[in-house]
């Protein structure tokens, strides 16, 4: 009797245990903005091929009251998780002798990475590449959107921040690494189309959505009209897709690291190199932040 009467008593005690850490994990998963699945026998697990996405509120921080100091402190602890990850070593296993011989880094389109932690791991992301391939360049950053204190905050990290909008019409006179993450079509189109020229274009690499992404998911009619010198660079320039498996797969989702990789041969077979019209877009077709945009919204 005496023996049931303990066993019961554990058997309520455990109980009352589980419940109290189920409590306790439900609140944190709230907290971290994760879905939990509770399987039959009330054991909690992550479901299984889901793809993780950076949480709400890692992605979106109250910011009523900027402070540089936490914003730096989040860059770096991004730099650590990209560092250390699988993903960035299999980067460092084909990127670097395609970067070799880089003297100048431009970064266009980044973001708002004080809001926004998606655009706060790709300026990690650029940082850690520049360091572990020896790079010894420093980043120029452009994005229309920048607010006064992100741009003091790459100051204050050494970095170097344009303050003209090209609207991606930069001219690659040295081997020049264009970061890209996730930007425009119309940016890189345009970069391309300034850089028109087989000496350019070998100075041209590209760390930007994946061009045979956006051949094969546009007609051609569209493209020619959008896009017109990624659809004629994609025969000439050879892809590196980087492999999505971050922990977070909307950060470099469909990213790859494009070079210019045609011969002599191939450069005279079917480019028409004097075809070289300036790229224009309707208004309503326009994805970038033109310069008359940038400017109306200055002096508003």
């Amino acid at each position: 009797m005496y023996v049931r009467s303990a066993l019961m008593s554990y058997q309520h005690t455990l109980a009352t245990n589980v419940n109290n850490a189920m409590s306790e994990i439900d609140t944190v998963a709230q907290e971290l903005d994760f879905k939990l699945v509770v399987t039959k026998k009330g054991k909690h697990r992550k479901p299984r091929n889901k793809p993780q996405t950076v949480p709400r509120q890692l992605a979106e921080p109250d910011r009523s009251v900027f402070c540089q100091k936490t914003v730096i402190t989040q860059l770096q602890s991004a730099e650590a998780d990209i560092s250390q990850s699988a993903f960035f070593r299999q980067c460092l296993e084909i990127v670097p002798p395609i970067l070799a011989g880089v003297e100048t880094i431009v970064c266009l389109g980044l973001g708002k990475f004080h809001q926004c932690a998606i655009a706060r791991y790709q300026l990690a992301f650029i940082r850690c590449l520049r360091k572990h391939t020896n790079l010894t360049v420093g980043v120029q950053f452009f994005d229309p959107v920048f607010t006064g204190s992100e741009v003091e905050t790459l100051q204050t990290l050494g970095e170097t921040v344009l303050h003209e909008n090209l609207e991606g019409k930069y001219s690659a006179e040295r081997k020049t690494l264009y970061f890209l993450p996730h930007c425009p079509k119309q940016i890189v189109n345009n970069l391309l189309w300034k850089n028109w020229d087989p000496c350019r274009l070998a100075n041209v690499v590209l760390l930007c959505n994946s061009f045979s992404t956006v051949v094969n998911n546009n007609p051609d009619r569209l493209l020619r009209i959008n896009a017109g010198y990624i659809l004629r660079a994609a025969d000439l320039f050879r892809e590196v897709p980087l492999r999505n498996n971050f922990r977070f797969t909307d950060i470099f989702n469909d990213t790859s690291l494009h070079y210019f990789g045609a011969n002599e041969d191939e450069q005279n077979s079917h480019i028409d190199w004097s075809n070289t019209d300036e790229p224009s877009y309707e208004p309503d077709d326009l994805e970038l932040i033109s310069k008359e945009a940038l400017a109306s919204l200055e002096f508003s």
